[in-house]
């Protein structure tokens, strides 16, 4: 199967490729293909040892990664945390992200039975996992991935913009599994048509809103642990057009290998009526810090989230690795 898969991906590749680059891609799929015969066959409590040991590696190897975070834990907590704190954190962040990308391979086999035995749904989620008009907004916080799923296995028709992955050989996989799931995929171009038509259908969308966009991309600067940082408006725009509610959830795992998923807050048609894209995406970004906030080792602390700055902002509030 494996063989298949990389021969057939391999001619997607139309576009001119460096050999190096080439070489690099066919390593990488053929590490993919390997993960997805190895890893499903471990113990959960095995997966969650090489998660806790890949966190410890992160912390020790990723020192580009690891310097990103701890400026970005100073910009967001200052000296209220201590630098131990910080360390910890940014090592459970590594092993958070980790254990997204193992549980990835691990729930590809028998899923609906590894679901019903390592997840839990709160209530607070659970009465939105239904057919209906809803934008359900998340982070890169603790697994998004798993989120989706947990969704549409509980009714919910979900459509999902995707970022391609680079390397060719890998991103049709990837989303395939995703669609076995029963989610709809949406390509970046050309995804807000998509979006509007899935909501309009009565459908779920679900969109990961703490990445950098541009005003001009469709984006705006919003605080965000009190420095302005630009982020998609989309969700906003949709909610206020279409008159759909917009649902703040997540996805984290315990430490006994279960994931929880629940809701924090949800705006209603009704709430933000009257209120400017800028406002309500205002409001989502608060959202996702406050609950940032409350579990800081779920979020991609390694994320240059901040690397725009606001011309008339105070540069010094910014990161290193800012444009100031």
């Amino acid at each position: 199967m494996f063989r298949a898969f990389l021969f057939q991906k391999s001619m997607d590749m139309s576009k001119p490729v460096s050999l190096s680059r080439r070489l690099r891609f066919w390593v990488e799929a053929l590490l993919f293909a390997w993960a997805m015969r190895l890893i499903p066959a471990f113990s959960r409590a095995t997966v969650m040892r090489l998660a806790r040991v890949a966190g410890r590696l992160g912390w020790t190897l990723a020192r580009r990664d690891r310097r990103i975070a701890m400026a970005n834990l100073d910009l967001a907590f200052g000296d209220t945390r201590t630098a131990r704190e910080k360390h910890l954190i940014i090592r459970q962040a590594f092993t958070t992200f980790a254990q997204t990308g193992l549980d990835y391979f691990w729930f590809s086999r028998d899923r609906e039975k590894r679901m019903r035995e390592w997840t839990v749904v709160e209530e607070s989620a659970r009465i939105w996992m239904r057919p209906g008009r809803l934008i359900g907004v998340t982070a890169h916080f603790g697994n998004w991935e798993i989120l989706g799923w947990l969704f549409v296995s509980h009714g919910a028709t979900v459509s999902s913009v995707a970022k391609p992955v680079k390397n060719p050989l890998i991103d049709a996989e990837i989303n395939r599994i995703r669609m076995q799931s029963g989610q709809q995929i949406v390509p970046r171009e050309g995804a807000l048509r998509a979006l509007v038509r899935a909501l309009k259908s009565e459908g779920t969308i679900a969109l990961l809103l703490d990445q950098d966009t541009l005003p001009a991309e469709g984006g705006a600067f919003v605080p965000f642990f009190g420095v302005p940082a630009p982020i998609s408006t989309a969700a906003a725009g949709l909610a206020l057009k279409l008159k759909a509610p917009i649902l703040m959830a997540y996805c984290a795992c315990n430490a006994d290998g279960r994931y929880r998923c629940y809701a924090r807050d949800i705006l209603l048609p009704k709430e933000i009526e009257g209120m400017t894209p800028d406002e309500v995406t205002a409001r989502i970004t608060a959202s996702l810090e406050d609950e940032i906030r409350q579990n800081p080792g779920c979020w991609l602390w390694s994320y240059k989230r901040w690397k725009r700055r606001l011309p008339d902002f105070d540069p010094a509030r910014y990161p290193y690795y800012a444009d100031c």
